[in-house]
């Protein structure tokens, strides 16, 4: 039976993709830090924590394509978890390029809409689970260099406070 969406089912939609189109934008946040470690800084105390900054915002104007590609280059991810985000990056291709053309009609289906709501959560439910997998790198290659994890969690506890009014 076709017919259109219901206000719901749009919210549902539009909620899905801004969801894992955000979601996605914090792997790759975690990723370009990883990349700015591994290729760019390598070892404590190479760079001063304003060059760090600097590098890592370049890694921050990087596509996820261009990051997977010096990901590669560099050897800075596990051959697996590599193949993996190159799968998420044509799910997220898919979604940003793609998506309403290749899909739009169908969301007039039950099957369709359906469908397009399954993808939507499979990705969402990859690119958190891809995300804790190359947050462990990070947080391996720090502990690798003796550096702990714990005192960058507070600082990022104390930074989302201060966002929230609560300091």
């Amino acid at each position: 039976m076709r017919r259109q969406l219901t206000p719901d089912e749009l919210d549902s939609l539009y909620s899905g993709v801004g969801r894992c189109i955000w979601h996605i934008q914090y792997l790759e946040d975690v990723l370009h830090t990883l990349l700015t470690m591994k290729v760019e800084i390598r070892e404590p105390g190479r760079v001063t924590e304003v060059e760090a900054y600097e590098l890592l915002a370049k890694h921050r104007r990087a596509s996820l394509g261009t990051a997977l590609g010096t990901a590669e280059k560099h050897g800075a991810l596990q051959p697996e978890l590599l193949a993996d985000l190159r799968l998420l990056k044509d799910e997220r291709d898919w979604l940003v390029h793609r998506s309403m053309h290749q899909d739009g009609d169908s969301l007039y289906t039950d099957e369709g809409r359906n469908g397009v709501f399954s993808r939507l959560e499979a990705l969402m439910q990859k690119t958190l689970h891809l995300k804790s997998k190359v947050l462990a790198e990070a947080e391996a290659f720090c502990a690798g260099h003796g550096i702990l994890s714990k005192p960058a969690e507070n600082l990022a506890r104390e930074q989302i406070a201060r966002l929230k009014g609560d300091v």
